[in-house]
């Protein structure tokens, strides 16, 4: 055998009888083995870098101290709350058989553990080929819903599995509740990939630990600290800091529904210091910092009412940072507020001296008038929206992105003269 395939053998898994076997084919199964585990990392990277990255509604990470709840995402999605649930019906699918149970009591459905349930009872390691569950739970106290979940697996490795839940709300028509237009009879959709991390959770308390030691050190240097390392020295909780930390590292790799696991815990325990009146100037900082990701988040999910409600607590500080995103949720949510917010903020920058038209400024304002044409579209006001972009074509360097724009407006028109 080659040096490889000597190096190999001591893992390779082969039984005393095919020894002879691998000496004379060992270098071709050496190299087979290497193939193989090198397309496994390859898809465990392009699942790591979809949970990322994809531009899905929904992101959500767990590990074995971080449970992925039912009613958590119930809740988050759909706005189902517990005094609503009925029932619980699970399939569970191997190869060669199925098995099922149905769950009445509303505590348990709720406390449901979406991860655990992809794993055999006897054999942990293993998953089930697929999960399949049926939620029903009543809306306005009187109308029976349900709620499919579809799991499955979705590739990983050692340190992390993935799964898939395709999620469906289905249809409910009531007396009077009828529709002959095919986008109003569309049952409501999510796709949602979990990461299940098997790490051991004191290396991260070692990770976090490790940081705070090297923002101290940066602070007592007098270094300028980004929001992220001033929530680990201002005078709030540890327990602020960590979930803080944590979830700031989220956001910025873009696992906004991992964000939410630690932002929103560290939001409840600041709101509770904010009403105590006991919090930090930098502690009302990191709280109203917090309020921004959070929304952020809720907006990259289109889960714009929730964003409202986080990122309202920021508009009126006149960040700028915020201001983008408060703007972005009114407008994605196609909410009428949107044009006259917009018209406000531009009127008041209109107003400020030619000193404070810094280029941070410009670039706001330039940002204002892309959205107003924007809104100006979705209200079929065509002619006013071209002329804006036209104009912002000579002072505005987002010369692609205003150029689709004037393209989509050329396509609206084109699709109204057909119909007309």
């Amino acid at each position: 055998m080659s040096k490889l395939t000597d190096h190999l053998s001591k893992f390779l898994p082969f039984s005393q009888e095919d020894k002879r076997y691998v000496k004379e084919r060992g270098d071709e199964l050496a190299t087979s083995f290497l193939i193989k585990e090198a397309l496994k990392t390859g898809a465990y990277l392009a699942e790591e870098l979809e949970h990322q990255n994809l531009n899905e509604r929904i992101r959500f990470r767990a590990s074995r101290e971080h449970a992925v709840i039912l009613g958590t995402m119930l809740n988050r999605i759909f706005d189902i709350r517990k005094e609503d649930l009925l029932s619980l019906y699970v399939v569970y699918t191997l190869s060669d058989s199925q098995t099922g149970k149905e769950i009445i009591q509303p505590d348990a459905i709720w406390n449901f553990d979406l991860c655990k349930a992809m794993a055999d009872e006897k054999h942990p390691e293993m998953f089930y080929n697929q999960v399949t569950l049926c939620v029903s739970y009543t809306r306005n106290e009187e109308t029976e819903e349900t709620v499919l979940i579809h799991l499955k697996e979705n590739g990983g490795d050692e340190q992390t599995r993935f799964i898939r839940a395709s999620i469906m709300r289905t249809l409910s028509t009531e007396e009077g509740d009828v529709s002959f237009s095919a986008t109003q009879n569309q049952p409501e959709t999510y796709s949602l990939l979990f990461a299940y991390d098997l790490t051991d959770p004191q290396r991260r308390i070692a990770e976090f630990e490790k940081k705070v030691e090297k923002v101290a050190e940066k602070y007592a240097k007098g270094k300028e600290l980004d929001a992220d390392e001033t929530a680990l020295i201002a005078k709030i909780a540890p327990e602020v800091g960590w979930n803080y930390s944590w979830g700031h590292e989220a956001f910025n790799e873009k696992r906004y529904w991992d964000a939410l696991l630690y932002l929103e815990n560290a939001f409840y325990l600041l709101k509770e210091k904010f009403f105590d009146d006991t919090l930090s100037d930098e502690g009302l900082d990191v709280f109203y910092h917090c309020c921004y990701l959070i929304g952020f988040c809720y907006d990259e999910m289109k889960l714009y009412q929730k964003a409202y409600y986080y990122l309202s607590f920021v508009w009126p500080l006149d960040n700028i940072t915020y201001n983008y995103e408060y703007i972005n949720c009114l407008v994605h949510a196609k909410d009428p507020r949107a044009i006259q917010e917009i018209d406000d903020e531009l009127g008041r920058l209109d107003a400020l001296k030619e000193e404070e038209f810094t280029e941070e400024t410009f670039s706001y304002y330039c940002f204002l008038l892309r959205r107003r044409a924007y809104v100006l579209t979705d209200m079929n006001r065509l002619d006013e929206a071209e002329e804006l972009l036209k104009k912002l074509l000579k002072t505005d360097d987002r010369t692609e992105y205003i150029q689709g724009e004037l393209d989509y407006i050329k396509q609206l028109r084109e699709e109204q003269q057909e119909k007309s």
